[in-house]
């Protein structure tokens, strides 16, 4: 195939405003559709070991315990950290008992351990090398209509058996590794994307490692553009000192030895908007209620981020076998409707300025931003510009190929409306005649509509849509939006 075939993914934006008429503004939802989410690290990595009793252990009478604390509540999505797949797995079956609803479970493996009962200082596991890591679950029901994995890699669990999850590129052969997962939520009023992750901690990777897995994370979340929620076990402090207000003795530690986990914790919530919505109910770690030695080094390493979205009712949770408090937050039905933002105004300029032929005599129309930076093109099967943006998804098996085609330099919108990252070989599409100059500029400010696609120029970046369908891209140096 020719290589504009390589140009194969989408994104959809809308460039120029909607309706003129004033539309009457929707009726607020009922509250039965909302959606509860609840994280909790369930310790069943707390002590793997022989007769420790502490923590989740791998009976039928803590796994009850967990279910009594997922619906105390009740949760519509359930994060789970320090999980064993057996658990999560008797845990589903043990929610769908009690509640009649349908709860469909995604895993995310990290590494293999064995659980026991913590009953014995001889006994034997009760599950041997069996999966271990993150445990999604999701009710489906008045709040949620339908849910699917969106962190697919291609890995499964060791027995071969497929899991939901994404491993962190963070790795030591005695260690493991940590992963999440994500799905995808339908509700009454729009889509959501959920994500359940389990950090490293300080004292088994450098700061620098560390880093790198909160930037893979944010890679994939802000790869797409529904609203999100974020939660989980950092395994970092990223507050100065605080006081626990429950308990006067708890401090926050300072997060000074890990500045570079810290920051791409924090500049992450910056720049892509998430609200840390469980910032003012103090410290999440070491609940030991037996402890009072233990409670003096509580922090806050348990978290809840919402990008998009609006929360109410967020608390923090006492669970019954857990080092760990739980968070539990209630998205506000109806703030998940998502609109393509307003289009700046554009000046329509004639496209027969930016017309070209094919050799085969086709045409097409070629067009560069003001800098340079992109080089775009509009031809009867898409519209696409090349040029480096960020943040970029990892790539595809499709697209993965050493030696092969480079992945994400671009966005692209084809025929149908899908948008995507470009996976190409090099440039897709200039004039044929000439090097591209100056006559080929699209002054911010303008656009241009041929073959059935509208492209346009601003400020910072370009904006393209298919106009049947309305999907398109934006894409700048420093970000890209798909509608």
């Amino acid at each position: 195939m020719g290589s504009r075939k390589y140009a194969a993914f989408a994104v959809a934006v809308a460039l120029v405003a909607g309706c003129k008429d004033e539309v009457t503004p929707p009726a607020p939802p009922p509250a039965e559709t909302s959606v509860t989410v609840l994280n909790l690290n369930a310790a069943m990595g707390f002590e793997l070991k022989p007769g420790n009793a502490d923590g989740t252990d791998a009976t039928p009478e803590d796994i009850g315990l967990l279910a009594d604390d997922v619906l105390k509540h009740p949760a519509d999505v359930v994060h789970l950290q320090e999980m064993a797949v057996n658990a999560a797995r008797d845990l589903r079956a043990l929610l769908s008992e009690r509640t009649g609803a349908e709860w469909q479970l995604n895993w995310a493996h990290s590494t293999v351990a064995s659980y026991y009962e913590g009953k014995a200082e001889n006994e034997e596991p009760i599950w041997r090398d069996v999966s271990a890591g993150n445990a999604q679950l999701i009710r489906i029901g008045a709040g949620i209509r339908s849910q699917r994995p969106i962190t697919l890699d291609g890995e499964g669990l060791p027995n071969g058996e497929p899991d939901q999850g994404i491993l962190l590129p963070t790795t030591k052969p005695d260690k493991g590794r940590r992963s999440f997962q994500g799905a995808e939520i339908t509700t009454e009023h729009g889509k959501i994307d959920v994500y359940n992750t389990h950090l490293a901690l300080e004292r088994d990777f450098s700061d620098a490692d560390r880093a790198k897995d909160v930037e893979a994370l944010q890679r994939f979340t802000e790869s797409r553009t529904n609203p999100a929620v974020i939660t989980g076990d950092f395994n970092q402090v990223i507050d100065s000192m605080s006081i626990e207000p429950e308990s006067p003795g708890e401090l926050y530690p300072v997060p000074s030895r890990s500045p570079d986990t810290v920051f791409a914790l924090t500049e992450f919530m910056k720049k892509y908007g998430y609200t840390d919505v469980a910032k003012d109910l103090g410290t999440t770690s070491n609940r030991q209620p037996n402890n009072e030695l233990k409670k003096l080094f509580a922090a806050r390493i348990d978290y809840i981020l919402a990008r998009g979205l609006k929360t109410r009712d967020t608390a923090k949770i006492k669970s019954h076998e857990s080092d760990h408090w739980g968070l539990v937050t209630t998205i506000d039905p109806g703030s998940e409707r998502v609109t393509a933002p307003p289009s700046p105004t554009v000046s329509a300029v004639p496209a027969d300025r930016y017309r070209h032929e094919l050799y085969s005599g086709t045409p097409f129309y070629f067009f560069t931003s003001a800098d340079s930076t992109y080089l775009c093109a509009i031809v009867s099967d898409q519209a696409v510009c090349q040029g480096r943006t960020n943040p970029v998804p990892p790539a595809p098996p499709t697209c993965a190929r050493e030696g092969g085609p480079s992945w994400g330099n671009g966005l692209f919108v084809d025929a149908t409306g899908k948008v995507d990252f470009v996976c190409a070989g090099g440039i897709m599409y200039a004039p044929t005649d000439r090097a591209p100059d100056e006559r080929d500029v699209l002054r911010p400010g303008t656009s241009f509509t041929a073959l059935g696609y509208t492209c346009g120029a601003e400020r910072t970046g370009i904006r393209c849509r298919q106009d049947v369908s309305g999907h398109g891209f934006f894409i700048a140096p420093d970000t890209n939006e798909r509608f």
